[in-house]
């Protein structure tokens, strides 16, 4: 099986597409649009007035991690996915930099995919979450107090290990864009309001082991499109434009790296147009670990900016995205498993972008074991970015002060175990 990953905490410049911005936060600069996704395993286990664990395994297992306000106290909150235990942790911010595990979210068993978003129109965040085994989406509606409520279910396919939310036909609902690797397509469920779905799905084929996917307006028509990358007799990005009423249209498909985790949509050399930024290395990649830029020309058509080869190892989560060193340029967090031989270190590889594209190496930071997913943001409100990191192997969240020249330290870490009782 496959190790999930999520799309956590970037902001995509989509012209007038409609989404809910509010408490959701993460990067600096002049971003008009802030959405959280979060694709990966995660999962629940809520029983009663006491704790209890609906276990798929006998390790915690924390993979994605996403930051946003989700009791709308003004302080950033975590949600991370515990794939061991079948569920989404809850960590309350102080906004001193400081969380307290809180909750589980009930999800389904094995779910490899989060994302966050308003999707019944209360000004509440909302997680909804896909599951390996049933392949199902569900939907919890957040009560803005930091509760969630489950309110149904949809059908997925394919081992999904993606899922995220936008409006794809501009009638003011977010929809859902999920994956579904083995049987090589994209799902598409259209909101009816009230975070409700439409049960059946538009599916977009031909797109064996896609196993990341962006959401964001390539070429200026204010409409959403599609980065879909696909591993089958060679790696490719795929790009499906939009017509505004939830139709797409494949326009071209590049080379990239070999099975891809992340993929992000962002203006990396500051020309109003959407890049893309593309990295991973799954189980199986012979090639190595990669982080890839490509440059759009705002019509759906990319160049190459930069490939770096980061030598062999995992990176199966997401990347963080921020301006660490406030220069003005999007940085890279980014946690890796490096091994070679008998020999094997896990960190976080930081990269400082240079505005044009490309990016240089920065600080090396030394995690706990199996680092897999960054998030980014102000966690402490003192106007520089901060990074949380989860540690697969060892059950925690790493959490890291950021000095605002793109250097980090160590200022705490918490246990992903047990779980309080609700």
């Amino acid at each position: 099986m496959r190790t999930p990953s999520l799309r956590r905490c970037h902001t995509w410049r989509l012209g007038r597409l409609r989404f809910s911005p509010r408490k959701i936060q993460g990067m600096k600069g002049p971003l008009r649009f802030r959405l959280l996704v979060m694709t990966g395993t995660v999962g629940l286990a809520l029983a009663g007035p006491a704790f209890a664990n609906h276990k798929t395994g006998d390790f915690p297992l924390p993979e994605l991690i996403v930051a946003a306000d989700f009791n709308e106290d003004g302080k950033l909150d975590l949600a991370v996915n515990v794939t061991g235990f079948d569920n989404v942790a809850i960590l309350n911010g102080d906004g001193h930099g400081n969380f307290t595990l809180k909750k589980h979210v009930e999800t389904d068993t094995l779910p490899h995919g989060l994302a966050v978003g308003d999707v019944n129109g209360d000004h509440h965040l909302d997680l909804v979450s896909i599951n390996q085994w049933g392949y199902d989406i569900r939907v919890n509606l957040g009560d803005g107090r930091g509760g969630f409520i489950g309110a149904g279910e949809l059908n997925g396919d394919g081992d999904p290990n993606r899922i995220a939310v936008a409006d794809l036909n501009n009638d003011g609902d977010l929809d859902l864009i999920a994956n579904a690797p083995t049987e090589g397509k994209i799902l598409i469920y259209f909101g009816q309001g009230h975070g409700s779905f439409s049960n059946s799905a538009l599916e977009l084929e031909d797109l064996p082991k896609d196993y990341s996917f962006a959401v964001g307006d390539l070429n200026h028509d204010g409409n959403a499109d599609l980065v879909v990358t696909k591993d089958d007799r060679g790696a490719k990005a795929v790009v499906f434009l939009g017509d505004g009423a939830g139709n797409f249209t494949k326009a071209n498909e590049f080379s990239v790296g070999t099975l891809a985790s992340a993929a992000v949509l962002v203006d990396l050399n500051h020309d109003d147009k959407l890049d893309i930024l593309i990295g991973g290395a799954g189980a199986g990649n012979h090639t190595g670990m990669f982080l890839s830029s490509y440059l759009g020309d705002g019509t759906g058509n990319f160049t190459t900016g930069q490939n770096n080869d980061l030598g062999p190892g995992t990176m199966e989560g997401e990347m963080g995205l921020a301006d660490f060193n406030e220069d003005g340029n999007l940085d890279v967090a980014f946690p890796i498993v490096f091994s070679q031989g008998q020999t094997e270190s896990t960190s976080v590889l930081t990269f400082f972008g240079d505005g044009n594209g490309k990016f240089t190496a920065g600080q090396t930071i030394t995690t706990g074991g199996g680092p897999h997913s960054a998030a980014a943001a102000d966690f402490n409100g003192d106007g520089h970015v901060d990074l949380a990191v989860t540690n697969r192997d060892d059950a925690t969240v790493l959490i890291l002060l950021g000095a605002g020249d793109g250097t980090f330290a160590s200022h705490a870490t918490i246990p992903i175990a047990a779980v309080p009782g609700p």
